[in-house]
């Protein structure tokens, strides 16, 4: 657990950069909606037509897809970290967008406490995790530069790759389990009990 605390440390600075990027990018797609409207209908046509078939699964089913969805693309986030951290930071930018334009749709159209509800239960363990595995990426991306100036080794970069999985692994995989159950079966529930008021 020790080298765990001292592994989040010691990468604060990546995980802080990777937060602030999302955040930054959040506040873009709140505008993006707030000034064209359409840009939100779009982007919620295309996400039903991407994962539409999740939401007709029963909560097993949906939680198996959606905790498979959260680990590859946060897994691939952070291995592509290697090319630079370009990777990690489109995606933590895509994805801040994404959110930010659904959350200013959704407050307009059903109020403040039904995002919270929606977003809260599972977003306050699923997005850290995420965020860390783009902060990972990013601590691999800055490693790999190093040693393209001939200021970090090939076994250093690995070390680090090694490190950076298994803390993956072993922190990141076990919450994001957690974020699909609670996504999976308390969500709705939040939901459904705030259509029916």
């Amino acid at each position: 657990m020790r080298k765990d605390i001292d592994y989040i440390y010691s990468s604060r600075k990546y995980f802080i950069a990777s937060a602030g990027i999302f955040i930054f990018s959040f506040f873009i797609g709140l505008l993006i909606s707030a000034k064209n409207p359409d840009a939100a209908e779009n982007l919620l046509g295309m996400l039903k037509e991407t994962f539409g078939s999740i939401t007709s699964l029963e909560p097993f089913g949906r939680m198996l897809e959606i905790f498979k969805n959260n680990v590859r693309n946060s897994f691939m986030a952070l291995i592509f970290g290697l090319g630079f951290g370009i990777v990690p930071f489109f995606f933590v930018v895509v994805n801040g967008i994404v959110l930010g334009i659904l959350v200013e749709f959704f407050l307009k159209k059903q109020g403040a406490i039904f995002v919270i509800a929606a977003i809260l239960p599972h977003g306050i363990i699923e997005l850290p995790m995420v965020l860390m595995s783009v902060g990972i990426g990013f601590r691999l991306g800055h490693i790999a530069y190093l040693l393209m100036i001939h200021q970090k080794t090939t076994q250093e970069l690995l070390n680090e790759l090694k490190q950076g999985v298994v803390f993956y692994f072993k922190i990141i995989v076990p919450l994001l389990l957690l974020a699909a159950i609670v996504e999976s079966y308390i969500t709705p529930l939040l939901i459904t009990g705030l259509s029916n008021r």
